[in-house]
């Protein structure tokens, strides 16, 4: 009889397979088998490998075999032997030890269950040396949190070698508590010592935690230096224990050296820019005190400046000039630009699902251009607007040639689809149920497909959308729509007093100018109902059954760093609907809306965000006047929070002129991936409608025709699919009688 057998660790070659006789690839297996199993489950091991008896003999399942066993934790070697004469294939291994207990002697400050739990190698688990190792290190860093920095552990892992079962006991000597008895910083002249010690989180009967030490002393030198102390030194600190090492003494010496405020600022060797397109760069003012923070923020604004122009590879030496007698840092940047770096090739990585052209044609970078920051940065933006990216992580590659790059654009794909049913609540319409398909990124070319039912007691609602963002390989969107709403509407103080039905689909156009510049056209048609009026307003609202065809044209300017969650840039909109002859149709109005939103980022990643939007509308023609469909209403979740929508604002029938203002500062709660899932903001609205542009007023007040503004608070959060918005608004202008704060959940950002 004669055997092949080929050892394998955890590297495994098959060098002198070819030595050996071995069965042809169509010979049969007849028995698959296991020798050295203690622990781990036979019919486990064989779930492991896709060598099975009954099937072809094959080398490369062999070795995928192999594969598989040592990545399943449970062993530490395998070695395969096969039987040319009868092909029983034999997969001998050997496993690693069973961890059956885990003790824990000596700890009395820590829970036995406290140490489990921190340790990573558990019970019933197969051994394995770097989390054995690593258990101990946490553990000992876990008695150095509670102040027991002098913690010694032994631990002894013993294995029965007929069961293969391991015992792992650790012996803890926990040694005594140190806290901080004192803090005592030295030569300390310009501040007193409590003005020191205040910026330290080791303080007096504080745990000494050696960690927090080094922290402190870092914050030491950082205040120094952003107070004019610019060759501070803060040296190495001492330790003193005390007899019973329960306390100890700290000292830390501190050279403060001489104190300096701005001088001049000076550039040499700078032919990019003039001095003063580069003084615009600079934080630093003279006379003021010297603060290593405007420092850094100088050099990082100078550096930004030559890497926008594609010199990478630049380089800035700042020269310090003190002039002692004035207490002045005079300083000399002395900027070295070098060759200006040309992009080389564009590589993406990183994508399972989405077409690479997708990415690619994002990107304003072409090879060749020069490699400007700006473009990277730019480039990046637009692809974390398609929506379905999670991450875009640039990596520049150096080349052959020394003035080349090329880039690397690595990619984290995001869910772009989602089934979705529910319920919501909306303070219009009330509680909705729903069933949404929608995807982002149909067919893996970023299309995007809109499938949705809404139904509830105020609302039916059933639309299709659809969206090719580059129609025709151009920068160009073309969409595709068809809706079928009805909703209850209130009158004033009216509730449920009509019905509005709206049926219809359009066709829309977007072509795109430049990264920021972009048109839109599109053509509507849809059927239009006022109907179950109540008999409460039937003096005031007429039933119709109108048809209206309608083109739409817009101008937008945006510039905005996210579209779904903007923390700098600005979004300027110019659109004008025209409706009726000679478009057909029983309805004739033209509708002018102008809107600006600002986004400006604050201290933190805190952002302050602007918009006004002003509307106006006007019949012509057959049309004796402006339905109430196509008036503006404000209130509500989407202009003025702290009011009911159609009711406490403005003309009851709706408004022809509409004016509106927000303002929003917002603040992340929580981020994954370096995005905001939950956020909070404080908001300020203020709006109005009238019934004639003669009567647009900006004052303030309860009145009809007044200006209303309201305050509050709110929590946005974002799925998958859109943001959602939970408000809570209150009105500072409200009449005797009305409630004076709401509450508002709706879906997407009010702009």
């Amino acid at each position: 009889m004669k055997k092949l057998i080929i050892a394998f660790t955890v590297v495994f070659t098959l060098s002198n397979i070819n030595a050996f006789a071995q069965p042809s690839k169509k010979d049969t297996l007849k028995a698959v088998l296991f020798e050295g199993l203690s622990n781990v489950k036979e019919k486990t091991a064989r779930r492991l490998v896709k060598s099975k008896a009954g099937k072809p003999y094959s080398e490369e399942t062999v070795k995928a075999d192999i594969q598989s066993i040592l990545s399943n934790g449970s062993f530490d070697d395998v070695e395969v032997s096969i039987d040319t004469a009868t092909y029983r294939l034999v997969f001998i291994v050997k496993e690693r030890p069973y961890v059956k207990t885990i003790t824990f002697k000596g700890n009395k400050k820590i829970s036995s269950g406290r140490l489990r739990d921190e340790a990573t190698i558990k019970q019933k688990e197969f051994y394995d040396v770097a989390r054995f190792e690593e258990s101990k290190a946490k553990i000992l860093a876990l008695y150095a949190d509670k102040g027991y920095s002098d913690c010694k552990l032994e631990a002894y892992p013993t294995t029965d070698s007929k069961t293969n079962l391991m015992a792992i006991n650790f012996l803890i000597t926990e040694g005594n508590k140190i806290v901080i008895g004192e803090v005592i910083p030295e030569g300390v002249k310009a501040y007193k010592n409590k003005k020191i010690l205040k910026l330290m989180k080791s303080k007096k009967k504080k745990i000494f935690k050696e960690d927090v030490l080094q922290k402190d002393i870092q914050e030491i030198e950082t205040f120094y230096k952003n107070n004019g102390f610019i060759n501070v030194k803060v040296g190495e600190y001492s330790v003193t224990y005390d007899d019973k090492r329960t306390s100890v003494k700290i000292k830390i010496p501190v050279s403060e050296g001489a104190r300096y405020k701005v001088g001049k600022i000076s550039f040499t060797e700078n032919p990019v820019y003039t001095e003063k397109e580069l003084r615009k760069a600079v934080a630093l003012k003279a006379g003021n005190i010297f603060k290593d923070e405007e420092f850094q923020e100088t050099r990082m604004a100078l550096m930004e400046l030559y890497s926008d122009k594609g010199y990478l590879h630049c380089q800035l030496e700042p020269e310090y000039m003190p002039d002692d007698e004035k207490g002045v840092m005079n300083i000399n940047f002395r900027i070295n630009e070098n060759e200006v770096i040309y992009l080389g090739r564009v590589y993406i990585d990183g994508l399972v699902n989405t077409k690479e052209f997708v990415i690619r044609r994002e990107i304003t970078l072409n090879e060749g251009d020069v490699f400007a920051a700006p473009k990277v940065r730019r480039s990046m933006e637009k692809i974390y607007n398609l929506g379905f990216i999670d991450s875009v992580e640039p990596d520049i590659q150096p080349t052959s040639q020394p003035n080349v790059m090329d880039l690397v654009m690595n990619i984290g794909e995001g869910k772009p689809g989602i089934l979705s049913a529910g319920a919501g609540y909306s303070s219009i319409d009330q509680l909705v149920g729903t069933l949404q398909l929608q995807h982002i990124n149909l067919f893996s070319r970023a299309q995007r497909l809109n499938l949705m039912w809404e139904f509830g007691a105020r609302k039916q609602n059933y639309e299709i959308g659809w969206t090719e963002p580059w129609f025709l390989d151009k920068p160009m969107s073309f969409g595709l729509n068809v809706f079928n709403t009805e909703r209850l509407r209130d009158y004033g103080s009216v509730f449920s007093a009509y019905k509005e039905g709206r049926k219809g689909g359009s066709v829309s156009v977007g072509p795109r100018l430049s990264d920021y510049l972009s048109l839109g056209f599109s053509y509507t048609y849809e059927e239009v109902g006022v109907y179950d009026i109540t008999n409460l307003i039937a003096d005031s609202v007429s039933e119709t059954h109108d048809i209206t065809s309608s083109v739409n044209s817009q101008i937008v300017w945006d510039s905005r760093d996210n579209i779904f969650d903007a923390t700098k840039g600005n979004r300027q909109s110019l659109a004008v609907q025209y409706a009726g002859d000679p478009l057909g149709g029983n309805i004739n109005f033209i509708k002018p809306i102008v809107k600006s939103s600002w986004f400006f980022p604050s201290f933190w990643k805190f952002v302050l965000s602007l918009n006004g939007t002003f509307g106006l509308v006007q019949n012509f023609g057959n049309s004796a006047t402006v339905p109430i469909y196509e008036k503006f209403y404000v209130g509500g979740a989407e202009t003025v929070r702290g009011y009911q929508y159609r009711s406490e604002i403005g003309p009851t029938e709706g408004g022809k002129v509409s004016t509106v203002f927000n303002i929003e500062y917002k603040f992340p709660i929580v981020q994954e991936k370096k995005r905001t899932i939950l956020q909070g903001a404080f908001f300020a609205d203020a709006g109005g409608a009238w019934d004639d542009i003669k009567d647009l007023n900006l004052e303030i007040g309860n009145g009809t025709r007044n200006i209303k503004t309201g305050v509050g608070f709110g929590i946005r959060f974002t799925t998958p699919v859109f943001p959602l918005r939970l408000d809570w608004g209150y009105g500072l202008n409200h009449n005797t009688g009305e409630e004076l704060s709401q509450f508002y959940f709706t879906i997407g950002n009010i702009f």
